[in-house]
């Protein structure tokens, strides 16, 4: 009897905990900007509307918010992190053809074509649940779906704003590792920028690449390249020393030896026209010289 007395005031306390964690996130973030951001952030670098799976999407998004809620003073409160997760599972980003679904019941769903949508409720104009509904709906996501075809469409020119100083593949920017601290960075030095991935870099515009500096006056030369969708893993200086790529992701651009198979991948610069090279793999992390990171918009 007394196991059970014992079983249910745990249980109790469990609950009645569970709401208080919950609300944390609403007392750290109570404009709901630091959430906004981070979810810019994690589409800026998981690209929903370009993902093979929804697998793959939810893995680096759980990346992307493990680097974003780490170091001592992370750009997202660690209570907001099952907000950012949530929203972006209950989305369509890595299902073509799929769209969010405003039912008359007043909840969200991911239906898979349009007609499981308009017989039960209003076909939503954003990817995740989160945005959606009613119809049609607003916040970060509605600008990367046209629910009226069959597949997600999103327009991301790279706009680069400017550069980080060069860096071993080991990132260190504002006493953060990793791309945490290259967001930071970013932030900081160009506001509303984040570290350019490979992609931006391939969009941007030769005008915004020829001549860059970086923010010591120093010619860009090359980038680093970051790429969210590399295979494997370690292809991103992930530091496979302290972390497993399989079961802690977000620890890519952290690695600064040579002493395992993690290594990076890069892309040369011509500085007087803009025009970027071709992509080289197998980097060293701790390659010399180091290699720089750009900050678009």
């Amino acid at each position: 009897m007394r196991s059970l007395t014992l079983a249910a005031l745990g249980a109790s306390m469990l609950l009645a905990s569970a709401p208080v964690a919950f609300a944390n996130c609403a007392k750290d973030d109570p404009t709901g900007s630091k959430v906004l951001a981070a979810r810019q952030q994690v589409e800026s670098m998981c690209h929903c509307a370009t993902q093979s799976t929804h697998g793959a999407y939810v893995s680096c998004v759980a990346g992307m918010v493990k680097t974003l809620t780490s170091g001592t003073n992370p750009s997202l409160p660690k209570s907001c992190k099952g907000t950012v997760k949530k929203c972006e599972a209950h989305s369509t980003c890595g299902k073509p053809g799929s769209l969010t679904c405003c039912l008359t019941t007043g909840k969200c769903k991911v239906k898979k074509d349009r007609a499981h949508c308009i017989a039960k409720g209003t076909v939503g104009t954003c990817s995740s649940c989160c945005d959606a509904c009613p119809a049609p709906g607003s916040g970060p996501s509605c600008s990367t779906m046209t629910p009226t075809t069959s597949t997600t469409t999103t327009t991301r020119p790279g706009i680069v704003k400017g550069s980080l100083p060069a860096t071993p593949g080991r990132f260190n920017y504002n006493g953060m590792l990793g791309l945490a601290g290259a967001n930071a960075a970013c932030s900081s030095n160009f506001p509303g920028s984040h570290p350019c991935t490979l992609a931006d870099l391939q969009s941007a515009s030769a005008s915004d690449l020829a001549g860059l500096k970086d923010t010591m006056g120093t010619p860009v030369m090359s980038f680093w390249a970051i790429d969210p969708m590399a295979d494997p893993v370690t292809a991103q200086c992930f530091d496979d020393v302290n972390f497993n790529p399989m079961t802690q992701p977000g620890h890519n651009w952290e690695y600064a030896t040579a002493h395992t198979a993690s290594r990076g991948q890069k892309v040369a610069l011509d500085n007087n026209t803009g025009a970027l090279g071709s992509l080289q793999t197998g980097i060293q992390c701790n390659f010399m010289p180091s290699n720089w990171v750009g900050c678009c918009q």
